[in-house]
Protein backbone atom coordinates (compact mmCIF):
# COMPACT_ATOMS: atom_id res chain seq x y z
CA UNK A 1 0.00 0.00 0.00
CA UNK A 2 2.92 2.75 0.73
CA UNK A 3 4.28 2.13 -2.35
CA UNK A 4 0.92 3.83 -3.67
CA UNK A 5 0.87 7.00 -1.57
CA UNK A 6 3.11 9.55 -3.21
CA UNK A 7 2.31 12.78 -0.90
CA UNK A 8 -0.31 14.68 1.15
CA UNK A 9 -2.81 16.17 -0.74
CA UNK A 10 -4.54 18.86 1.92
CA UNK A 11 -5.72 19.20 5.17
CA UNK A 12 -9.20 19.59 6.01
CA UNK A 13 -9.88 22.34 9.10
CA UNK A 14 -13.38 22.76 10.23
CA UNK A 15 -13.26 26.81 11.00
CA UNK A 16 -16.34 28.77 12.66
CA UNK A 17 -16.06 31.71 9.57
CA UNK A 18 -15.01 30.65 6.46
CA UNK A 19 -14.50 34.27 5.04
CA UNK A 20 -12.36 35.41 7.98
CA UNK A 21 -10.33 32.17 7.78
CA UNK A 22 -9.71 32.01 3.99
CA UNK A 23 -8.76 36.25 4.70
CA UNK A 24 -6.13 35.38 7.20
CA UNK A 25 -4.51 32.81 5.17
CA UNK A 26 -4.42 34.61 2.00
CA UNK A 27 -3.62 38.28 3.85
CA UNK A 28 -0.91 36.65 6.59
CA UNK A 29 0.58 33.38 4.64
CA UNK A 30 0.69 34.23 0.76
CA UNK A 31 -2.27 31.46 0.20
CA UNK A 32 -4.33 31.69 -3.15
CA UNK A 33 -7.96 30.76 -3.11
CA UNK A 34 -8.08 27.75 -5.51
CA UNK A 35 -12.19 27.07 -5.36
CA UNK A 36 -15.47 27.36 -2.96
CA UNK A 37 -18.15 24.96 -3.01
CA UNK A 38 -21.36 24.13 -0.63
CA UNK A 39 -21.81 20.05 0.75
CA UNK A 40 -24.52 19.45 2.95
CA UNK A 41 -24.38 21.36 5.85
CA UNK A 42 -21.29 23.00 4.88
CA UNK A 43 -19.38 25.63 3.02
CA UNK A 44 -15.75 24.60 1.99
CA UNK A 45 -12.96 26.87 0.17
CA UNK A 46 -9.78 25.08 -0.86
CA UNK A 47 -6.91 27.13 -0.53
CA UNK A 48 -3.33 26.95 -1.71
CA UNK A 49 0.63 27.75 -1.32
CA UNK A 50 2.79 25.99 -3.68
CA UNK A 51 2.15 22.58 -2.50
CA UNK A 52 0.52 23.27 0.65
CA UNK A 53 -2.97 23.03 0.32
CA UNK A 54 -5.97 23.60 3.19
CA UNK A 55 -9.77 22.68 3.01
CA UNK A 56 -11.49 24.74 4.95
CA UNK A 57 -15.15 24.01 6.25
CA UNK A 58 -17.65 25.91 7.74
CA UNK A 59 -20.04 23.47 8.90
CA UNK A 60 -23.30 24.48 10.20
CA UNK A 61 -23.88 23.44 14.08
CA UNK A 62 -19.67 22.35 14.46
CA UNK A 63 -18.65 23.29 18.20
CA UNK A 64 -15.51 26.26 18.33
CA UNK A 65 -12.22 24.68 18.96
CA UNK A 66 -11.92 23.27 22.55
CA UNK A 67 -10.10 24.74 25.20
CA UNK A 68 -7.55 22.22 25.52
CA UNK A 69 -6.54 22.58 21.65
CA UNK A 70 -5.57 26.13 22.30
CA UNK A 71 -2.87 25.39 24.77
CA UNK A 72 0.83 24.34 23.96
CA UNK A 73 0.51 22.37 27.50
CA UNK A 74 -2.56 20.43 26.45
CA UNK A 75 -2.77 20.36 23.06
CA UNK A 76 -0.32 17.35 23.23
CA UNK A 77 -2.87 14.97 25.84
CA UNK A 78 -5.45 15.44 23.28
CA UNK A 79 -6.06 12.89 19.86
CA UNK A 80 -5.44 13.56 16.53
CA UNK A 81 -3.63 16.58 14.66
CA UNK A 82 -2.89 19.02 16.80
CA UNK A 83 -1.12 21.43 14.24
CA UNK A 84 0.69 21.60 10.61
CA UNK A 85 4.04 23.08 9.52
CA UNK A 86 4.56 24.99 6.54
CA UNK A 87 8.23 25.64 5.11
CA UNK A 88 9.62 28.86 5.05
CA UNK A 89 12.75 30.47 3.73
CA UNK A 90 13.41 32.74 5.68
CA UNK A 91 11.94 31.73 9.16
CA UNK A 92 13.51 35.16 11.17
CA UNK A 93 11.62 37.68 8.38
CA UNK A 94 8.75 35.96 8.18
CA UNK A 95 8.22 35.57 12.22
CA UNK A 96 9.06 39.15 12.23
CA UNK A 97 6.66 40.25 9.19
CA UNK A 98 3.62 37.86 10.84
CA UNK A 99 4.69 40.22 14.17
CA UNK A 100 3.87 43.17 12.83
CA UNK A 101 1.18 42.39 11.59
CA UNK A 102 -0.54 41.52 14.71
CA UNK A 103 -0.25 37.46 14.56
CA UNK A 104 0.28 35.90 18.14
CA UNK A 105 3.86 34.09 18.26
CA UNK A 106 3.71 31.43 20.34
CA UNK A 107 6.94 30.21 20.26
CA UNK A 108 9.96 32.21 18.99
CA UNK A 109 11.82 30.66 16.03
CA UNK A 110 14.12 28.09 17.68
CA UNK A 111 16.60 25.44 16.75
CA UNK A 112 14.92 21.75 16.18
CA UNK A 113 16.19 19.62 19.09
CA UNK A 114 17.62 16.74 16.78
CA UNK A 115 20.97 18.90 15.66
CA UNK A 116 19.82 19.01 11.94
CA UNK A 117 20.37 22.31 12.14
CA UNK A 118 16.54 22.82 10.86
CA UNK A 119 14.85 25.69 12.89
CA UNK A 120 10.87 26.07 13.97
CA UNK A 121 8.63 28.92 15.14
CA UNK A 122 4.78 28.62 16.12
CA UNK A 123 1.95 30.79 15.52
CA UNK A 124 -2.30 31.22 15.96
CA UNK A 125 -4.70 31.67 13.13
CA UNK A 126 -7.30 33.84 13.25
CA UNK A 127 -8.82 30.66 15.06
CA UNK A 128 -6.55 30.18 17.55
CA UNK A 129 -4.67 27.24 15.94
CA UNK A 130 -1.32 26.47 15.72
CA UNK A 131 0.73 26.54 12.62
CA UNK A 132 4.10 25.50 12.95
CA UNK A 133 6.73 27.33 10.24
CA UNK A 134 9.54 25.53 9.56
CA UNK A 135 12.94 26.19 8.24
CA UNK A 136 15.40 23.57 7.24
CA UNK A 137 18.96 23.99 7.57
CA UNK A 138 20.08 22.28 3.97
Amino acid sequence: MSRHVSRLHHVGIVVQNLEASVTWYLDHLGFEHQSSFNLPGAKVAMIARGDARLELFQVEGAAPMADQQKELETVLNLGGVNHFALVVEDLDGSVAALAAKGVEIVISPSRVPDQSGDRFAYIRDNERMFVELYQSAS
